[in-house]
């Protein structure tokens, strides 16, 4: 059945089409996208009303599936049904393409520990290939710096085209993210609840590591390059350490801590990647680079959600709002921007003839854009409700209500019965 998609300002992935443009589409892909009337080749025509139409979005790194399995310290869910939850949050957050970070070293904490997160790859790519799956699920591998039980692991699951993105993260002490001990301990303190003394022994294991680690990672990234996978970096601090990881093949800088070191990834043609999250707070949680610096610099090429899936479609109107960054360029940040870097053939983050139809429809009437509908392939996998529409749902409150009871699910009817 052939979809025409039509009414608000429609955004390709490099135009944005000030209004009356439309797109034509199925489960095959995308017909045509133009300013012309296209309903007379549809089987079906949607009027969008004053919404956005825009490519789905692209998010190349989130963790929050860790969040979602152990959502407290040693309170675990099981991953498919983390997996089917947070796929419709992701879906109402108008994500399509979707990474999840995974982070493999030695003798961590949680989830991060190289048998489990080998584990949570391969229900990632279960859940992908189900009927339950309504957008696209990717891995996006982490490897921290000195990690030799989890390297045999990774490079496994690398050959085995399980990976879809690579990154090389450096978690010592004394640079990158934790530039003091006391900024270490502060966070494994708080997210692993370790005492002071666990902290600084692990710590202390991280530093003595990290002078021998890095022949693993050289090698460890030669793998990567052959098995055709984009190699990034996590945290880089300084001009030097973005000139090394470049030496090894990486082609994008995630999270940079300073501008200095963002300034010399774009000059080695790598792209920065900064977080949603620090766009909409303003500042980094870490009091490092500011993202909306980084992007008033011209130095961002793409925006990640990081832990806050939501953040992302926040972002780029916000950016557009406050510094004034033209809206093409900004929702280029999180469509073709960072589908530059998974996908170099161009198979998501753009609305263009012969591509996939993963399709956002974004309204901006409310203090916070929202997602009115959803489309992944094709099919419609999400659609909102606007505020025209009555709750689908009420309370009927039982005529024998005693004290301290409360209605249940089973007292929820649908708005539409007719009720004597």
């Amino acid at each position: 059945m052939k979809t025409y998609l039509h009414g608000g300002r429609l955004f390709d992935g490099e135009k944005l089409y000030d209004g009356g443009a439309g797109i034509l589409f199925d489960q095959r892909g995308i017909l045509e996208v133009s300013s012309k009337d296209l309903s007379s080749a549809a089987d079906r025509c949607v009027h969008s009303g004053r919404s956005f139409i825009l490519p789905g979005l692209v998010d190349l790194h989130c963790d929050v599936l860790e969040k979602c399995i152990e959502m407290r310290p040693g309170v675990l869910f099981d991953p498919q049904f983390a997996l089917a939850a947070l796929d419709r949050r992701l879906a109402t957050a108008g994500i399509t393409t979707f990474c999840h970070a995974v982070s493999f070293t030695d003798n961590e904490l949680g989830l991060r520990s190289p048998n489990t997160a080998a584990q949570v790859v391969c229900d990632i790519k279960t859940f992908d290939s189900s009927p339950c799956a309504s957008i696209r699920h990717r891995v996006h591998g982490r490897f921290e710096v000195g990690s030799d039980q989890a390297r045999p692991i990774f490079e496994d699951l690398l050959h085995k085209g399980l990976l879809d993105l690579a990154s090389i993260m450096d978690h010592t002490p004394g640079q990158g993210q934790f530039r003091t001990l006391e900024a270490f301990h502060r966070y494994y303190s708080g997210t692993y609840k370790l005492s002071q003394a666990e902290t600084e022994s692990l710590a202390k294991a991280k530093i003595h590591k990290s002078h021998s680690a890095w022949q693993n990672v050289v090698d460890l990234a030669g793998m990567v390059r052959r098995c055709h996978v984009p190699l990034l970096s996590h945290d880089d601090d300084n001009p030097a350490k973005v000139q090394l990881v470049h030496t090894l093949g990486a082609v994008g800088c995630e999270f940079p801590v300073s501008l200095e070191a963002a300034r010399e990834a774009k000059s080695r043609s790598m792209a920065v990647l900064v977080g949603a999250p620090n766009v909409l707070r303003g500042a980094s949680s870490n009091s490092h680079l500011s993202a909306r610096t980084a992007v008033v610099e011209g130095v961002a090429d793409a925006l990640v959600s990081d832990y806050y899936p939501e953040c992302l479609l926040q972002a780029p109107f916000l950016l557009h709002r406050l510094c004034g960054l033209p809206l093409s360029s900004a929702l280029a940040l999180v469509t073709s921007g960072p589908a530059r870097l998974l996908d170099p053939h161009g198979r998501c983050g753009y609305l263009k003839p012969g591509l996939p139809a993963d399709i956002a429809v974004v309204s901006t009437e409310g203090p916070w854009p929202s997602v009115s509908q959803l489309w992944v392939g094709g099919r419609l996998v999400y659609q909102g409700r606007s505020k025209s529409q009555p709750f689908p749902y009420c309370i009927v409150i039982p005529e024998n209500l005693t004290e301290g009871h409360f209605p249940t699910t089973s007292h929820l009817v649908p708005t539409s019965w007719n009720r004597t």
